[in-house]
């Protein structure tokens, strides 16, 4: 079994930072997790600011891989293995998605494009050393592909030079109730990853009949054979006393995400959303037996 925390930081000032309550990263390690994925928080109104970004070119992507990656190998400090983000949009706000929704899907969120891409991976991968084990895509709009904001092509590419530098690339989409997964790109593009979480956002509210949807996922899943498509994890500081949707109790927050337990158990490998606080996780290992194995 491969578990997988997301790790997150900030983009500040055309550089990057922690989260005092997400460090060390050791403490994850000994929680009993293989791999953090290390990807950016903007903030509630992108207070955190955006991702540095040089330019479209191969040499703009690779020159910010490089400075993420010396952040990252400074910050980790051979704590951990871990997987580095590649930043898909140029910048990563509500309104860009409002818009693009209102439009009937013509107005898209601009990408980096595939020569960024490809520099930003050869640029981490070359300044990064033996814990870093791949890259994780960010953005889990499911329906990237369908909706044009990417290409095929583009997905297939960047898989090829992942796959050649003998790397995993992660993906999380978000796949709640109400959403189709037929409809998704999910299945077209399962094939260009090595593992793809599927989020239920049950314990965000936006699935109520977590034995229905997980009844569907299998069902899904089994019928197009995808071997690599498991479920993420969910929690945040809901289980300590913000309250998670619709203000829930702390109790009621942890019951939720308890509930992930009975389902994800027949699954070989994990992903988990905490927030950025890793004494989330700390609760969720003494509330829930079996939360974290």
């Amino acid at each position: 079994m491969a578990r997988y925390a997301l790790w997150y930081f900030k983009p500040l000032d055309g550089n990057y930072a922690t989260f005092n309550t997400n460090i060390p990263v050791s403490e994850l390690r000994r929680l009993g997790f293989d791999y953090v994925i290390c990807l950016h928080a903007t903030g509630r109104n992108g207070e955190y600011g955006q991702m540095p970004m040089s330019g479209y070119s191969y040499e703009d992507g690779y020159n910010d891989g490089k400075a993420l990656a010396n952040w990252l190998e400074e910050t980790i400090n051979s704590e951990i293995q871990y997987l580095v983000e590649i930043p898909v949009l140029v910048k990563d706000d509500k309104e860009q998605w409002e818009v693009f929704k209102s439009s009937g899907y013509t107005i898209k969120p601009p990408t980096r494009k595939l020569n960024y891409w490809i520099g930003w991976i050869e640029g981490v991968y070359t300044h990064t050393g033996s814990l870093q084990k791949g890259f994780y895509w960010n953005l889990e709009f499911p329906w990237q592909v369908i909706r044009g904001i990417i290409n095929e092509g583009e997905i297939s590419t960047v898989s090829d030079k992942i796959s050649d530098l003998g790397q995993q690339f992660i993906w999380i989409p978000y796949g709640h109730e109400g959403i189709n997964l037929e409809h998704t790109d999910i299945k077209t593009i399962a094939k260009y990853f090595t593992y793809i979480f599927v989020q239920p956002n049950y314990y965000q509210g936006k699935t109520e009949d977590f034995d229905e949807w997980s009844y569907l996922f299998n069902s899904f899943r089994q019928g197009h054979n995808l071997n690599n498509v498991f479920m993420e994890m969910e929690c945040d500081n809901g289980v300590q006393s913000d309250g998670c949707f619709n203000n829930k109790s702390p109790e009621e927050c942890i019951r939720r995400a308890c509930e992930y337990v009975r389902y994800a158990k027949n699954y070989p490998h994990r992903a988990y959303y905490y927030g950025a606080d890793i004494q989330n996780l700390q609760i969720m290992k003494q509330c829930c037996p079996g939360y974290l194995i």
